[in-house]
């Protein structure tokens, strides 16, 4: 790469500080709300629901702990490779943050069926 955008001025955009800030934000309330609704426990949990079969997967608890990582890990990659994009166009780093915020509101979504499903 010939030219990286500074850090600090990447973060200081509105529009991306605006997006990064809510998904962040959204990935670390499914982390709090999985870990306090469900939390260390010996019983199996229901990991899967299907409309049409009903509960198709059980596990432990800590299988539950994919979800928000999957978020998580969905969040660094459009962070940084909106980062390594910025210099060159704006709009495609605010679109991949936004990509990333819709992710955490759907594993959001998601993390709160589970959580309904298993208490």
């Amino acid at each position: 790469m010939s030219h990286i955008y500074p850090f600090k001025l990447y973060v200081s955009y509105k529009p991306n500080l605006l997006v990064i800030l809510l998904s962040f934000l959204l990935n670390m309330a499914s982390w709090v709300w999985v870990l306090w609704q469900i939390g260390p426990q010996d019983e199996t949990l229901f990991l899967h629901y299907n409309i049409l079969f009903g509960v198709d997967y059980v596990g432990e608890w800590w299988k539950v702990l994919f979800l928000p990582l999957t978020g998580l890990i969905i969040f660094i990659i459009n962070f940084i490779l909106g980062w390594f994009l910025f210099h060159k166009d704006k709009f495609i780093s605010i679109i991949l943050n936004s990509v990333g915020l819709i992710c955490q509101i759907f594993i959001l979504i998601a993390s709160g069926i589970l959580i309904f499903l298993n208490v």
